[in-house]
């Protein structure tokens, strides 16, 4: 039988918190462990892997919701198109985000270029209109 290992040794493998470790299974993201009679936690060497895949999971984007989907359908035909819808919504929202961020990046830029250019010519006196009009202005989810 392999080495079990317990929550301490898992955290530090696997580069997360017990705190976290103890969310994801509180979470069903991971399996409740096996516990000794005193009632320590004893993690399978393999949930190291299965943490890897969470947190490179989280790092895309994805909900833990999405990861219990995942993880729960890779075995069948049924659940791989599940997780291949998932993946493709995944895709659309990515695809919405870097139009916006495009947007963004835009809105910034010619923000700064008009900054630049009122600093260099001498227009800039008081505060920045920039800063002031952003202030009076109501917060905005999409570009000005």
């Amino acid at each position: 039988m392999a080495r079990r290992l317990t929550i301490g040794a898992l955290a530090a493998q696997a580069g997360l918190s017990r705190d976290t470790i103890r969310f994801y299974e509180r979470e069903a993201v991971l399996p409740q462990p096996t516990r000794t009679p005193a009632g320590y936690r004893l993690y399978a060497p393999e949930v190291v892997e299965q943490l890897a895949f969470i947190k490179q999971a989280r790092a895309m984007g994805f909900s833990l919701a999405d990861i219990r989907d995942f993880l729960g359908g890779y075995q069948d035909p049924e659940g791989c198109r599940q997780v291949q819808h998932l993946l493709e919504q995944k895709l659309v929202e990515l695809d919405q985000q870097i139009r916006d961020m495009q947007a963004w990046h835009e809105v910034l830029r010619r923000a700064l270029q008009t900054c630049r250019a009122a600093l260099r010519n001498g227009r800039a006196t008081g505060p920045c209109p920039l800063v002031l009009t952003l202030f009076h202005s109501p917060a905005r989810a999409t570009p000005l």
